[in-house]
C-alpha cells in the first residue's frame, strides 16, 4: 500500500486557510474587503495562493458560506441530539448572537451577499435547508416551518442590529408562535 499523496492535504489545509482568512476579513472590514490579494495577505501566503484555489472571488465566497453552514450542521449536530428541544435551539441562536456576534455578522453578510450573487444561492441555501430539517422535528407543517426558518431569518437579522440581542426565551417564543 503506497503512502497518500501530501500535496493532497496540503491543498485541503491551504484552502481552508485562505477561507478562514476571508471570513476574518469580512467579520473585520465588510465583505466589500474580500479580493484575493487581500486574502492571500490575511492568510500570509503568497498572493497568488487565492487565484490557485478559487478562480474567482464568489467561488471563495461560496467555500465560505459552505464552511458556515458545515460548522452550523457540525454544531447543531453535537448540541441538538435526537432528544433536544425547541429551547435548546432558542439558546443555540441566543449564544450565537451574543457570544459570536463578530462571526455572526460575518457569516450572515456573506449568506446576504447571496441575493445580489446567483452563484452563492446554492450554497447560502444550505443554512436554510439544515433549519428546514431541524425545526421539522416539531412540526409536519411545511407552510408552518417555512413561516419559523423565516421567523429565525428575521430574529437573527433584528438580533445582529440591535444593541442588546434578543433572549433565548424570545427566540423560543416566536418559533413557537411560527409552527403553531
Amino acid at each position: 500500500m503506497s503512502a497518500p499523496d501530501g500535496r493532497v492535504e496540503r491543498g485541503r489545509r491551504r484552502r481552508q486557510q485562505l477561507v478562514e482568512a476571508a471570513l476574518r476579513l469580512v467579520e473585520r472590514e465588510g465583505v466589500g474587503a474580500v479580493t484575493h490579494r487581500a486574502v492571500a495577505r490575511e492568510a500570509g501566503v503568497a498572493a497568488t495562493a487565492g487565484t490557485y484555489h478559487f478562480p474567482t472571488v464568489d467561488d471563495l465566497l461560496v467555500a465560505v458560506i459552505t464552511a458556515c453552514a458545515e460548522r452550523f450542521a457540525a454544531e447543531v449536530g453535537e448540541r441538538m441530539a435526537d432528544g433536544a428541544t425547541l429551547a435548546d435551539l432558542a439558546a443555540l441562536t441566543a449564544s450565537y448572537l451574543r457570544e459570536d456576534r463578530g462571526r455572526a455578522i460575518a457569516e450572515y453578510e456573506v449568506y446576504l451577499l447571496a441575493a445580489r450573487r446567483p452563484a452563492l444561492r446554492p450554497a447560502a441555501r444550505l443554512w436554510t435547508d439544515l433549519l428546514t430539517e431541524l425545526l421539522s422535528r416539531w412540526c409536519d407543517d411545511p407552510a408552518a416551518v417555512r413561516a419559523a426558518v423565516a421567523a429565525n431569518d428575521g430574529v437573527m437579522l433584528q438580533g445582529l442590529i440591535a444593541d442588546e440581542p434578543p433572549s433565548a426565551a424570545t427566540i423560543e417564543a416566536v418559533l413557537r408562535r411560527a409552527l403553531a
